[in-house]
């Protein structure tokens, strides 16, 4: 009977958000993050290909908790409770996990990665953008059809710019910011009309 891996994929995941938090991206290497584990480059190569492919999962696996926090947080019964709960659950995930919220807002592919990111991280990747976009889609018909754009922008863009602003510093995003977080999200949520129409 084969023994099992002494270091999960997750284990090995986490390697790699604490070595970009130590040394920052640039720095990070399969054999870095193995050293930082005390496991064998090996058994690391064995279930990600490349340092690319190691640093592409770790990056698409804090979207996807982030996902899996909007979509909990979008099922209360009413859409407007369940829009501020999406965005306090957003700022929840930050607090809880500055290190990966860092990772997944401050880097984009272009850092992340210096070749072209494998087929499968590619898929999975394309799954991920998909997923959201129907999440997003499906709460647009709670809200009586608002658009998918408005909501998107609500929900995903605005915690995530505040997010980005306090994690840049090194800092946790403070009431006063949740604040005014919350106040943008309702008057987006609640306008009956976009801006641009009401001023012509």
């Amino acid at each position: 009977m084969a023994r099992p891996p002494k270091y999960s994929s997750d284990q090995i995941l986490d390697g790699v958000i604490e070595a970009v938090r130590r040394r920052g991206i640039g720095a990070v290497s399969v054999t870095g993050v193995a050293a930082l584990l005390g496991a064998p480059s090996g058994s690391i190569y064995h279930r990600f290909p490349s340092r690319d492919a190691l640093v592409a999962s770790a990056w698409l696996r804090a979207g996807e908790r982030f996902r899996g926090e909007l979509v909990a947080a979008l099922e209360a019964p009413d859409p407007h409770t369940a829009a501020l709960a999406a965005v306090r659950a957003t700022l929840d995930w930050a607090r809880r996990r500055p290190a990966e919220a860092s990772f997944f807002l401050l880097y984009g592919k272009a850092e992340l990665t210096k070749n072209e990111w494998p087929p499968e991280v590619l898929r999975r990747a394309s799954r991920f953008g998909n997923d959201l976009t129907d999440t997003l889609r499906r709460f647009s018909m709670r809200l009586g059809g608002t658009s998918v754009a408005r909501i998107r922008f609500a929900l995903v863009d605005v915690p995530q710019a505040a997010l980005r602003r306090a994690l840049s510093s090194g800092a946790e995003i403070d009431s006063e910011a949740q604040s005014l977080v919350e106040e943008t999200v309702v008057a987006l949520l609640s306008a009956e009309r976009p801006l641009s129409r009401m001023a012509s």
